[in-house]
């Protein structure tokens, strides 16, 4: 074959590739985007099923990572920690979001924590919030808040806690999803167990803007903690755990 012949054949096979890549870059985003949608509606069953997608779509080992890492986010949401930690595990150990997506990067240690508090393991949700305070740059630190608090609550320092909360309550307006309910429970909690007689008009406000709660809104919060669980049955919110 000669040269005249060998160029446009070239030229051909690589715009077939590039079509096909393309293609599937363009699948990819499609069901990423849907997943993020979902997602931000509050819909993380649905939004679970589109990063499943996404992650088998990926063409290239970024795209897997975020797909798998918003796919743990979903999980956990859902109460399923257990799935959500071997999927946070799974991006962190690629390697891919470090210098591809670094606020990912740096946020996926309050995930971590987050999945490990809802396990029960104490000791390593401390350990990846320390972790996170190392990586975390110029990203607000209201990633880690919910983690941070709920484990000052549950070590039995409810005041650290009320203070916390008072002295980042922009990061905690900035939350999204669950987890602006999910900080407002705690603060009922927190000042219930310093006193309830002094606190009650607080307490009570706190818990009259968790509404609407939806089911699984605190079930991370409350699975393995019997205080939260005994808070909430006297308030009435178990139905919403």
């Amino acid at each position: 074959m000669g040269p005249q012949q060998l160029v446009p054949l070239l030229i051909a096979v690589f715009l077939v590739l590039f079509a096909f890549f393309y293609w599937r870059i363009r699948r990819w985003v499609a069901a990423y985007n849907q997943g993020v949608t979902f997602f931000s509606t509050g819909d993380e069953l649905e939004a679970s099923r589109r990063f499943e997608v996404a992650a088998r779509r990926a063409t290239q080992g970024v795209q897997r990572a975020v797909a798998v890492a918003t796919l743990g986010q979903c999980l956990l949401a859902l109460g399923d920690a257990g799935r959500a930690l071997e999927l946070f595990g799974s991006a962190e150990r690629s390697g891919k979001l470090r210098d591809a997506v670094p606020v990912m990067h740096r946020s996926m240690p309050a995930l971590i924590a987050k999945a490990y508090f809802a396990l029960g393991d104490l000791a390593s949700a401390h350990a990846w919030l320390e972790e996170g305070r190392k990586r975390n740059g110029t990203l607000p630190p209201m990633y880690a808040l919910l983690p941070e608090v709920a484990l000052l609550c549950r070590e039995g320092n409810p005041a650290a806690a009320v203070a916390e909360l008072d002295a980042r309550a922009g990061e905690a307006d900035a939350l999204v999803g669950r987890d602006p309910r999910r900080i407002k429970l705690l603060r009922a909690f927190a000042l219930d167990a310093l006193d309830p007689a002094h606190h009650a008009a607080a307490i009570d406000a706190a818990l009259a803007s968790l509404q609407p709660a939806c089911p699984g809104d605190f079930e991370f919060l409350s699975a393995r903690w019997p205080e939260l669980q005994a808070f909430m049955q006297r308030r009435g919110l178990s139905r919403a755990a």
